[in-house]
């Protein structure tokens, strides 16, 4: 479907998951329940689905992909998720650059000049910050240091998967910052919310 980052559709004896999101916008969607959002993640981030859903990333049918095709969409994608993802045994700055230089997305000082401007804009010190491990950091600066790391792609959509779960009262007062930075390195990219009816 033109103009569309993202149209998903799953149907099952419970549910019936419609989805549309236009490219270049913000689109906020409450799913049924947690069975229902974890396959619509896993979807899109697999750009692979399940023989129940449909899926069309970026205007491609997923069903149709080579598999190289499929690895040039998922580049694309980004998102940020209860499960952070990060190697406990890493620092955050290893848990970032790593990455980077295993897909070679930029330069290190690139990568560490987003790092520090990012982490300074959710009103971090970027030279501790960077230097502890996973288990140092708060929820939200866990979810910042994953997210920094999926900046370095430059994702076109990204996903924010119950930005709130796991956060205090204080920490879910700077969640719109994920967004305000997002939209400050991709002007053009597209965002999905997704939550479900549960935590409304």
């Amino acid at each position: 479907m033109s103009g569309l980052a993202l149209h998903y559709e799953r149907k099952t004896t419970q549910h019936h998951v419609v989805l549309s999101v236009p490219q270049g916008k913000v689109t906020r969607v409450h799913l049924p329940d947690e069975d229902s959002k974890a396959h619509l993640v896993t979807a899109v981030l697999k750009a692979r689905t399940q023989p129940e859903e449909e899926l069309e990333l970026f205007g491609q049918k997923t069903a149709d992909l080579k598999k190289r095709e499929r690895k040039q969409v998922r580049a694309r994608l980004g998102a940020v998720s209860p499960v952070v993802g990060l190697i406990n045994n890493l620092n955050a700055w290893e848990n970032i650059s790593l990455p980077a230089a295993y897909h070679g997305t930029a330069p290190l000082e690139n990568v560490a000049e987003l790092a520090h401007e990012v982490i300074t804009a959710f009103g971090g010190d970027p030279e501790p910050f960077l230097l502890r491990v996973p288990d140092e950091l708060s929820m939200l600066e866990r979810k910042v240091a994953a997210f920094v790391r999926l900046l370095v792609s430059a994702p076109e959509l990204m996903i924010f998967d119950a930005l709130e779960e796991g956060l205090s009262h204080s920490e879910c007062n700077r969640v719109a910052k994920f967004e305000m930075v997002y939209r400050a390195y991709q002007p053009a990219g597209t965002v999905l919310y997704v939550d479900t009816r549960e935590d409304t």
